[in-house]
């Protein structure tokens, strides 16, 4: 699907052996994005030219922190938005007269955390190695509709033109 500034997306698809309701998940063989943060790795002597850097992996244990603060951030930023529109339409509600602007509907992605362990013959020595995760990945919905992107990751001021 591309890369961004620090993070690379494919497309993948979603199965979960029980289904949730209304959210990521919930429909069989959901189309996702599958996202996986790199770094930058330029070479040795040259200049941070934005477009010549090789792509850098991380090891899980530096993976796994960024992914669970991302999907963290997205949780905590979803919850916000709800109450926000909760309290909006509380007032609205209460008000005798509807607000002289419109009100935008945004939205954040439906989002979600995958951790891939390998698959392992068990033994004394494997079972502990099994337990550890081999990769993560940030799922997130795949949008396929028109949409029009207020923030993105790379610079925090609002896209409204």
């Amino acid at each position: 699907l591309g890369t961004g500034g620090f993070k690379m997306a494919h497309p993948g698809f979603l199965m979960l052996f029980s289904t949730p309701e209304d959210v990521l998940g919930s429909r069989p063989r959901q189309k996702v994005a599958v996202k996986r943060p790199f770094y930058k790795n330029y070479p040795p002597g040259s200049s941070k030219t934005p477009m010549r850097f090789a792509i850098g992996c991380y090891t899980i244990s530096d993976e796994l922190p960024k992914l669970f603060r991302e999907a963290n951030v997205l949780c905590w930023a979803r919850a916000l938005l709800t109450f926000s529109y909760e309290y909006i339409d509380h007032c609205v509600s209460a008000s005798s007269e509807p607000p002289p602007f419109n009100i935008p509907c945004l939205c954040f992605v439906e989002a979600g955390l995958a951790l891939s362990h390998d698959q392992v013959q068990p033994s004394h020595k494997s079972k502990l190695l099994a337990q550890l995760p081999h990769a993560g990945y940030l799922v997130e919905e795949l949008i396929t509709d028109e949409f029009l992107k207020y923030i993105h990751n790379m610079d925090c001021n609002p896209m409204l033109d």
